[in-house]
C-alpha cells in the first residue's frame, strides 16, 4: 500500500486578501471587544441599584467572553501594578474593583449589535460566543462530577479561550472565515482517513487553523496570546506563574482542552469517530465508564440547548439527535457561519455505522427493571409517569419481600429536589452519606424511603421527560452498580 503523505495546513490555505489594523497586540489591549445587547442591558439594570448583586453580575459576565474578558484583565492589570495576585475568579475580580468602578466602566463597553453591523460577521461572531460559552459549561460540568470545588476558575479560563477568533471576527472577519475552512476540512479528511482508529491528540484543532492564519499575516500567535495573558491573566496559561493562585492542575488543563475540542467537533453533529474518541477521553477524566460520561455530557447539553434558545444564540445541541443511526450530518450549516455553498459539501461523518436491530423502548425499559431486580440490596422499584396538576401518579410497581414504601402518587410541590431532577433530567442516588442534607427537599413519603437507600432516575425521550424512575434499598457501591445498568439502557 502506498503511503500519502501527511496533508500541509498550508493546502488549506488560499490568498484571501486581508489585513489587520496596525500593532494588532496593542490595539486588542486598548479596544474591547463588544458585548451582546442583551447582556449590557441586563448588566446595567443590576448596576442601577444603590448595592449591586454581585452574584447576580457576575450571573450576566458568565454569559458573554467579551465582558468577562474585559473585568477579569482591568483587576489583573490593577493588581499587578500592586504587585499583587491577579484574581482567580469573576467575583474576586468585581470585588477587587469595587462597584463604583462597575458602574463608570461597564455601561461604556461597546454593544455588539451597533458595532457589528454587517449580519455575516456579527454571526460568526456570535458562533464563537457561544463556543466559548458551551466550552466553559462543560469545562465545569465536568469538574463539579469530580467533586471538585475550584472549578470556577477552570471555567473562567475556558470562557476565554478563544480571544483571538473574537478579535478576528470583529476586525479581519476574513481570516476568520478562512480559519473555519482550514479547520473543517482538516477535520473531515482526518475522519475520512482514520475513521474509529484516529489518535484524538493528532486530530487538527481550530487553534491550529487560526494559527497559520495569523502566519500568514505576520502575526505570532504564542507572543498574541502572552500579550493578551499578562492582560488577562488566562489562568490554564500560567501553570508555572506564581501568582497563579490556586495553581491548576494538569487535569484541568486536560479537561479544558477536551471541552474545547468537544464544542468545536460537535458542530459537524454528534456521531463520527472524533466525538467518540473524545468521549473515552472524558471518561477516563470523570473516572467513569464512556456510557456515563456521555450521559453527563449530554444532560448538560440539552439543558444549555434550552437555554441557548432563549438568548437567544446558536447552540448545535439542536444536533443532537437519541439514535446513533449513522447519519451524516451536514456541517458547518451555511446561516451558523455565511461560508460558501462550496465550503459546506463535506460530510461530518468518516463511516456510518451499522444501524443495530430496532428494540422497542418498552422492552428495553422492562430488560433494564428486571436487571435491577437482580442486584443485591434492591428492595423495591417504582415507576412514576409524567405528573398533571403537580402529581405524578405511580404506573409500575416490584417490591422483594419487605414493606411498600413507595407511594402511589407523589406530590411535586412537596418535592423541590424531585422538581429540579426531573427538570435537568438528572439521576441522583440518596444514601447515609447525604441523606441529612437531601431528605428535607423530598416529600415525606420519599424522605422516608431514602432512609434505606434511594435511586431516582428521571427518563426522557428526545430530551423530554416521559417517566421516573425509583429503586430503593441500596446504599454506597450497591448505588455505583445501578447507575451502571442505567447507564446501558
Amino acid at each position: 500500500m502506498e503511503l500519502r503523505p501527511e496533508p500541509r495546513l498550508k493546502d488549506y490555505v488560499g490568498d484571501a486578501g486581508m489585513t489587520l489594523p496596525d500593532n494588532w497586540s496593542e490595539y486588542l489591549l486598548d479596544h474591547p471587544l463588544p458585548v451582546r445587547r442583551a447582556i449590557h442591558q441586563g448588566m446595567c439594570r443590576e448596576l442601577l441599584s444603590e448595592s449591586p448583586d454581585f452574584p447576580r453580575l457576575v450571573g450576566w459576565l458568565r454569559r458573554d467572553p467579551a465582558a468577562a474578558s474585559f473585568v477579569l484583565g482591568a483587576a489583573a492589570s490593577g493588581q499587578r501594578q500592586r504587585e499583587r495576585s491577579a484574581p482567580h475568579s469573576l467575583e474576586h475580580a468585581l470585588s477587587l474593583l469595587g462597584s463604583d468602578w462597575a458602574r463608570n466602566q461597564l455601561p461604556q463597553l461597546p454593544i455588539l449589535e451597533n458595532t457589528l453591523t454587517d449580519p455575516g460577521q456579527q454571526l460568526g461572531y456570535l458562533a464563537a460566543s457561544s463556543r466559548a460559552m458551551r466550552a466553559a459549561r462543560l469545562t465545569e460540568t465536568w469538574l463539579i462530577e469530580r467533586r471538585e470545588t475550584g472549578h470556577d476558575m477552570v471555567s473562567v479560563a475556558a470562557l476565554l479561550h478563544n480571544l483571538v477568533e473574537l478579535a478576528l471576527w470583529r476586525d479581519a472577519p476574513e481570516m476568520a472565515r478562512k480559519a473555519l475552512v482550514i479547520a473543517r476540512k482538516r477535520l473531515i479528511d482526518f475522519n475520512a482517513e482514520h475513521g474509529e482508529n484516529n489518535d484524538v491528540e493528532r486530530c487538527f484543532s481550530l487553534g491550529r487553523a487560526f494559527e497559520v492564519v495569523l502566519d500568514e499575516a505576520g502575526v505570532e500567535l504564542g507572543a498574541l496570546e502572552r500579550a493578551l495573558t499578562e492582560r488577562y491573566y488566562l489562568p490554564v496559561m500560567l501553570l508555572s506563574d506564581e501568582a497563579s493562585i490556586p495553581v491548576l492542575g494538569v487535569h484541568h488543563q486536560t479537561i479544558l482542552v477536551l471541552a474545547r475540542r468537544l464544542s468545536f467537533a460537535s458542530e459537524f453533529g454528534w456521531y463520527h469517530p472524533v466525538i467518540r474518541r473524545l468521549t473515552i477521553g472524558i471518561a477516563e477524566q470523570l473516572h467513569l465508564s464512556p456510557q456515563a460520561a456521555w450521559r453527563v455530557t449530554v444532560r448538560k447539553v440539552l439543558t444549555d440547548a434550552r437555554e441557548f434558545t432563549d438568548i437567544p444564540l446558536y447552540h448545535p445541541g439542536r444536533l443532537l439527535v437519541q439514535h446513533d443511526d449513522g447519519r451524516d450530518l451536514l456541517w458547518p450549516l451555511p446561516a451558523d457561519y455565511r461560508l460558501d455553498d462550496d465550503d459546506n459539501g463535506c460530510r461530518a461523518s468518516g463511516t456510518a455505522r451499522p444501524t443495530a436491530a430496532p428494540t422497542s423502548r418498552g422492552r428495553q425499559l422492562g430488560d433494564t427493571i428486571r436487571q435491577l431486580s437482580r442486584l443485591a440490596g434492591v428492595e423495591e422499584i417504582a415507576l412514576y409517569e409524567n405528573g398533571e396538576s403537580g402529581h405524578s401518579t405511580r404506573r409500575f410497581h416490584w417490591k422483594r419481600n419487605g414493606e411498600m414504601v413507595l407511594p402511589e402518587r407523589l406530590a411535586l410541590a412537596k418535592s423541590p429536589l424531585l422538581s429540579r431532577l426531573q427538570l435537568r433530567l438528572e439521576t441522583l442516588g440518596v444514601d447515609a452519606q447525604n441523606l441529612e442534607r437531601l431528605a428535607p427537599h423530598l416529600e415525606p413519603s420519599l424522605g422516608e424511603a431514602a432512609k434505606s437507600g434511594l435511586v431516582i432516575a428521571p427518563l426522557a425521550v428526545d430530551g423530554a421527560l416521559i417517566s421516573t424512575l425509583f429503586v430503593r434499598g441500596a446504599q454506597g457501591k450497591e448505588q455505583h452498580e445501578i447507575l451502571r445498568v442505567l447507564d446501558r439502557a
